[in-house]
């Protein structure tokens, strides 16, 4: 079964329910844990910033004490690349620590420097961009932010699964098996377990009755035969 649900979006970005609401539906689906990662500051349309951060800081406080002993509600963070080695992971010393950390590439995100400028270009127009360079970007970026997910790998700019997994291994990350579009292949599952790299399931809702719908993600791992290699679940 699967017990944990660390990919969550909610009205703060684009989601359309409350983090209780999600909370609620974690509870329903019978999960030990959820986490609310609403994307980094860096996204131009979805990113939650200053004082709505902070707001829904308060509001994971607030359910975290409120259904304690039920399930375990976690702040997360979907950073999104913004350069080589590069993440909008917020630096406010009067924010905590956030619970769980992803990391993605995403378009529609403020670049810091050209890679990502050249990642968007190449993404929108179809082009041939470099997945050893862009896994490599993304490990760089979870080396210095202590990431522990990256999420939804390969979607709208290729990445080196090997590359990524052995790194991802190296620095303790795992590799997401995102239940709303599966975005590894077969191959590139049972590549990442071959390098050892362990693996989650995230629903990545973004509605309510999407939490803990971990259907496709959990049927392409079986079919590739990795399904050993994700952290949250347990037979």
């Amino acid at each position: 079964m699967l017990f944990a649900d660390y990919h969550t979006h909610t009205c703060f970005s684009h989601g359309t329910g409350t983090p209780e609401e999600n909370v609620q539906a974690a509870l329903q689906r019978g999960l030990c844990a959820i986490a609310i990662s609403e994307h980094g500051p860096g996204h131009m349309f979805y990113g939650v910033r200053k004082e709505a951060l902070l707001a829904l800081r308060r509001e994971v406080d607030r359910l975290a004490a409120k259904y304690a002993g039920r399930i375990q509600v976690l702040m997360g963070i979907e950073c999104n690349l913004t350069g080589y080695g590069l993440c909008d992971l917020p630096q406010d010393p009067g924010l905590p620590p956030f619970d769980v950390i992803l990391l993605a590439y995403h378009k529609g995100v403020f670049p810091r420097d050209g890679f990502c400028c050249a990642r968007a270009l190449e993404a929108m127009a179809h082009g041939k961009p470099d997945p050893v360079r862009t896994a490599n970007a993304l490990l760089a970026a979870g080396e210095r932010y202590r990431v522990h997910m990256f999420s939804h790998p390969g979607l709208y700019v290729a990445a080196d699964i090997p590359t990524l997994a052995k790194g991802a291994r190296e620095l303790g990350i795992l590799l997401e098996i995102n239940a709303a579009r599966v975005t590894m292949t077969q191959d590139q599952l049972r590549q990442a377990a071959a390098a050892g790299a362990g693996l989650v399931i995230g629903s990545d809702a973004h509605a309510p009755e999407r939490v803990g719908e971990f259907r496709l993600a959990l049927q392409a791992a079986q079919e590739a035969g990795v399904l050993d290699r994700v952290r949250n679940w347990r037979p």
